[in-house]
């Protein structure tokens, strides 16, 4: 909800519906636990991460780009 709050347009991925997806996921982030939230091809984290940069004001500036 914070990412469309901001307006920021992004793909989920259902690590269960789409072969190979958890794989690929675990192999980017090291992580097993979803959600995983990449911005472009930076490993953001989870769901606290993403709040916890928001929090630190450097999450807009990311999405910036």
């Amino acid at each position: 909800m914070l990412l469309q709050h901001k307006g920021v347009s992004f793909d989920e991925i259902d690590v269960e519906a789409v072969a190979g997806a958890r794989q690929e996921m675990i192999k980017l982030s090291g992580r097993t636990s979803v959600p995983q939230i990449f911005i472009n091809t930076l490993h953001v984290g989870g769901c606290d991460d993403l709040f916890a940069l928001e929090q630190q004001g450097k999450l807009d500036p990311l999405l910036a780009g």
